[in-house]
């Protein structure tokens, strides 16, 4: 159970800095979900020719292997990634706008968490999910992989209550 847990951190961390870079795409696209939609398939080397891709090769290689091993070599490539991204510099204007999208992002990533946690913890117990197997890794790095069209969908579901928003503060 320690080998999920440190590698969901390591995964986080990661990720924190993946969907600030995502994020910041979206504040230059200036929130408008067509042009940002085409800025992603615009910069598709970017996008999904990423060295991100590596971890969904890494993943195929592991499902042969114990979940610990799955595990460890997740822990080891989230630390490796991180370590290349942290040194780079992202601006992100914080705002209203912003902070809904993120808002969302996270509600979506507590609720995957939480839902795994409580599975991987009842694997001792007849109410099993999915049995305990490397489904948790693969949705994960999906979700990691995927960053841009979640945040197209953040900013989908959340230009509604800014225009909501926008609406009040008016009247």
């Amino acid at each position: 159970m320690i080998f999920f847990y440190i590698s969901l951190s390591t995964y986080i961390f990661f990720n924190i800095i993946k969907y600030k870079k995502s994020l910041s795409y979206l504040q230059q696209n200036k929130y408008k979900v067509k042009d940002y939609g085409k800025w992603i398939f615009q910069n598709y080397k970017e996008t999904f020719i990423n060295k991100e891709l590596l971890a969904i090769i890494l993943l195929i290689i592991t499902l042969n292997f114990d979940l610990k091993v799955i595990g460890v070599s997740t822990v080891i490539f989230y630390t490796i990634m991180f370590l290349l991204d942290y040194k780079k510099k992202i601006k992100l204007k914080i705002n209203k706008q912003i902070l809904s999208r993120i808002l969302i992002i996270i509600m979506l990533f507590i609720g995957l968490n939480v839902w795994f946690i409580l599975d991987y913890m009842s694997y001792h117990y007849a109410d099993i999910i999915f049995d305990n197997t490397p489904f948790y890794y693969i949705i994960l790095i999906l979700v990691s992989y995927f960053s841009y069209f979640i945040v197209w969908l953040a900013n989908t579901i959340a230009r509604p209550f800014d225009k909501f928003l926008k609406h009040k503060r008016r009247g």
